[in-house]
């Protein structure tokens, strides 16, 4: 769809390279070590780049899905998604839960995705990067940093190629474009705008169906498992301006106004229904044009009265505004793994009216927060109105509104200067994500629910460098689910309890660790588990999960480190309907990276292997979908910054 060369960006890449030989101003910061393992504060989740380590990411948290639950931070300030944010803009992606969530005003109940924007100030003025990625892809990237003379105005720009290679054979394609500009008008005042293009030309999705009394035997890699037909292209567009001032030495605010934009062009999946044998048949959904956009802001500060206490307030906004189509079903036959997907035409999909679902949501809230020698608390109370109205053809318009009050409250007490217990608890507005592929009612938008979290932990040193993080939580929200009929809904209720720890830090000054360990029990009730149409277990969530990431400096040799990673999750229930599940899986990483200096640019040589043992076994998911780890795989980069 899109024919974009990478090449141009390769040459400019070669004409940064070269200018290292003619320096024209000092670096104002190193980038070239952007391992998540080095900037982990918990073993909670963070990503930068590539680069991921942790128990969590966005689309799992303590067995909860925060793109479907919408919460999002951007530089600490509210952020309502429709498009994904491109790595040029974004130093770094966190998630927050736990004694390190506590920090944010209006806490989540599910907890929170921040989002941090690439400051022109602590930029590199020159990044550029070639990266040989997994199967034979590669990726380009370029990013440019200035400052005023004056160290009040900066702006960053950058673009980046990525041409992937999945393990089943496709070829996406990705073309990204970001700018970020940030004026320091005095000291503690900044405005800031962003700009992040995202065109993606990819070949479709696929799933797996279990339909038979065991699991499916392996997939042939690499082999094509959508049909010739099959397309997912589009784009992710986000803009935004975020400010934050103080008005006096006890006063500060802060605000923000973001648009993000999701259009897709095509969005074609393939369902491939099989037994313990590998036979089945094959089925392909072909979507019509569809796109989400919302406008989000938000404007709020604080008054700090008195030594100790903070008084604090937002008002928040946000409009969605979904536009959509029904797509069609297609038959495409018998299948079987070794034989793959059988040719066939391509549906046709003449325009047809669109429906428009809308939601538009006011929230105001107040806070305090008390600090009083080794006693700190913090309390939120928040009043919504959420209305949500979907005027589809041919049918009488629905709306429905909610109203709720929601709160949070948390007290964290310092037993000793190392040692501090907390407690939360929380009552939330969530969003509920959309109709997975294989359901009737595919890409269908959920209703909000209500969440509520209770939370009990500690934070403490057990030695010098190292940081131990604990707690017990209990999340309980609606429950999302296949009905009778395959229709997917809210039909239930969900409570998630478990514990979890986390340690991080330095074992010797040249061994670091990003260790940590989730059990959790997620059970269902009400009238599915009742009448037998759902299991009491969640669906695709392991009750134990761990993980260790360690990095190494070799003594000697300057610049040179190693790394490794092991994960472990185990089995998974496959669906509501029978007992069937996918086993344990164990996968390990190993890198190493190598940064020296070229005149003044910091330069560095990472080469990582994924997957080293080739693990490879069925993965269920909370849709009742199979997956599969990827295969073992090899990365190369090189990077610069000057």
């Amino acid at each position: 769809m899109f024919n974009l060369s990478p090449w141009p960006l390769g040459r400019a890449l070669t004409a940064v390279a070269a200018m290292i030989a003619f320096p024209v101003h000092a670096q104002t910061a190193d980038e070239a070590d952007e391992r998540a393992v080095e900037r982990a504060a918990d073993a909670f989740g963070i990503r930068i780049g590539v680069e991921q380590i942790g128990l969590y990411n966005e689309t799992q948290v303590r067995g909860f899905n925060l793109q479907d639950a919408g919460n999002y931070r951007i530089d600490d300030v509210y952020f309502a998604k429709s498009g994904g944010l491109i790595d040029t803009v974004l130093s770094g992606v966190v998630t927050r839960v736990g004694y390190n969530a506590l920090d944010a005003d209006f806490a989540a109940p599910s907890g929170v995705v921040e989002y941090r924007l690439r400051s022109p100030f602590e930029a590199s003025a020159v990044h550029a990067e070639v990266m040989l990625r997994e199967y034979g892809g590669r990726s380009y990237d370029l990013r440019l940093a200035q400052t005023s003379a004056d160290g009040r105005l900066g702006g960053l720009i950058g673009t980046q190629t990525l041409l992937g290679k999945s393990s089943s054979g496709l070829s996406p394609k990705y073309y990204r474009f970001g700018t970020v500009t940030e004026w320091r008008p005095a000291e503690g005042t900044s405005l800031t705008g962003f700009a992040s293009l995202n065109i993606f030309d990819l070949e479709g999705f696929f799933g797996v169906s279990a339909t038979g009394a065991a699991l499916p035997p392996k997939m042939k890699h690499p082999r094509r498992y959508v049909t010739s037909w099959s397309d997912h292209d589009g784009a992710d567009l986000n803009l935004g301006i975020l400010g934050s001032t103080p008005i006096s030495d006890v006063v500060d605010i802060k605000g923000s106004l973001i648009y993000s934009r999701l259009d897709l062009d095509r969005a074609d999946f393939t369902q491939l229904l099989i037994d313990e044998d590998g036979v089945g048949r094959a089925v392909g959904f072909s979507n019509r044009p569809r796109d989400n956009q919302t406008w989000s802001a938000s404007f709020g500060g604080g008054w700090r009265p008195a030594e100790g206490h903070r008084l604090y307030a937002e008002l928040r906004s946000r409009q969605t505004r979904n536009r959509f189509a029904p797509g069609v079903s297609v038959d495409l036959g018998a299948f079987n793994l070794d034989g793959g997907i059988a040719p066939s035409p391509e549906p046709d999909l003449p325009p047809l009216p669109t429906t428009l679902d809308a939601i538009d949501q006011y929230s105001g809230a107040i806070g305090y927060e008390l600090m009083a020698g080794r006693l700190r608390l913090k309390a939120g109370l928040q009043k919504t109105w959420h209305q949500r109205e979907i005027a589809a053809p041919a049918r009488p318009r629905e709306a429905k509104t909610q109203s709720p009050w929601l709160y949070d409250a948390s007290v964290a007490f310092a037993l000793t200067r190392d040692w501090t217990v907390f407690a939360s608890a929380t009552r939330g507005l969530e969003e509920s994500g959309a109709a997975p592929d294989n359901a009737a009612n595919r890409n269908a938008i959920l209703p909000p629910a209500i969440s509520t979290q209770q939370e009990l932990g500690f934070r403490g040193r057990p030695s010098e460098g190292l940081t131990l993080i604990g707690s017990l939580f209990s999340i309980k929200k609606a429950a999302p689910g296949f009905d009778a009929n395959n229709v997917f809904g809210l039909f239930g209720q969900l409570q998630h309890r478990g514990a979890e720890l986390s340690l991080t830090g330095n074992i010797t000054p040249r061994l670091r660790i990003v260790s940590g360990a989730v059990w959790l029990d997620a059970r269902r009730s009400g009238d599915p588990v009742e009448t037998g149409v759902w299991s009491k277990e969640a669906v695709g969530l392991p009750k134990f999960q761990a993980m260790t990431g360690l990095t190494y400096s070799v003594a000697g040799i300057k610049g040179l480190s190693f790394d490794g990673q092991i994960n472990h999750s185990s089995s998974r229930r496959v669906s509501s309907r029978s007992g069937l599940r996918t086993p344990s899986l164990t996968t390990a990483d190993v890198g190493a990276r190598y940064g020296f200096e070229i005149g003044k640019a910091n330069v560095a040589l990472r080469a990582r292997v994924t997957n080293l043992f080739n693990a490879d076994s069925w993965v269920a998911a909370r849709s009742e979908l199979l997956d599969r780890p990827s295969r073992r795989a090899f990365r190369l980069s090189l990077t610069m910054n000057y």
